[in-house]
């Protein structure tokens, strides 16, 4: 009876640690990644999302975990930034424990999304605008036609600012990047079109004054793509204006 009591409160106990999970990102690349409970299918059913007390949060330097609770009035988030490596208590996300105090205490699972974003990782997009037709002042009815591509790099600075702007829930890299090149050679058609005029620069010289553009367009997408998408842009490296000489 002794043998069969201690073992059944062994196994109790194995089976209870093993009903606890280990949240943590080890994609070697991403931007933004959905953790789910070990065992479930995302978009599945909702065990993707059951989180118990005791489990433990890995989060490493340079990424940040987001907890999303969905409630009536919308959804609110705890935010732990790495390096952490701790079990879940209700000091660790102190929204959700202004939620429901000690409720989910013991065990008891609770519903949240853990999103981690990458705050480490520089994101290049290449862009190319293809060739469009560039007028000199000089000569407004001739239009010479000019190609134009390069590299934007950026990361998530404010992650804040990040989520307020994108659903998190069916973010696509492969998306914003796509937003992020349209973006940008739309941006890059209109200043080099406008360049010969703005800079006093004649349209067979804009190969040389390449850095000149450059440095001036920098600026403004980096604060258009800051605004509109909530990334910090590093640098923006316009590799090449062809112009097409036998025009």
């Amino acid at each position: 009876m002794i043998e069969r009591a201690i073992s059944m409160k062994l196994f109790h106990k194995a089976d209870r640690s093993g009903l606890m999970d280990e949240i943590r990102c080890d994609e070697p690349s991403y931007l933004i990644w959905k953790w789910h409970s070990s065992g479930s299918q995302l978009g599945v059913n909702r065990r993707e999302n059951a989180i118990r007390w005791g489990s433990s949060l890995r989060v490493k330097d340079g990424e940040v975990a987001v907890f999303v609770y969905r409630q009536k009035n919308g959804t609110i988030q705890d935010f732990i930034e790495g390096p952490f490596d701790q079990i879940l208590k209700t000091e660790n996300l102190p929204i959700l424990a202004n939620i429901v105090g000690l409720a989910y205490e013991g065990g008891t699972p609770f519903q949240a999304e853990v999103y981690f974003i990458n705050l480490a990782k520089i994101i290049q997009v290449k862009f190319g605008v293809p060739f469009f037709d560039v007028y000199d002042p000089r000569f407004a009815d001739f239009g010479v036609p000019v190609a134009v591509r390069g590299t934007v790099s950026f990361s998530i600075a404010d992650y804040r600012e990040f989520i307020k702007l994108h659903r998190l829930n069916d973010f696509s890299l492969d998306d914003f990047q796509k937003q992020i090149r349209d973006v940008v050679c739309r941006y890059i058609k209109d200043s080099v079109a406008n360049a010969p005029a703005a800079h006093s620069i004649p349209v067979i010289q804009l190969e040389s004054k390449t850095a000149q553009i450059n440095d001036a367009i920098e600026y403004d997408i980096s604060e258009r793509l800051k605004e509109g998408f909530g990334v910090l842009v590093s640098g923006v490296d316009i590799a090449a204006i062809e112009i097409d000489k036998a025009s």
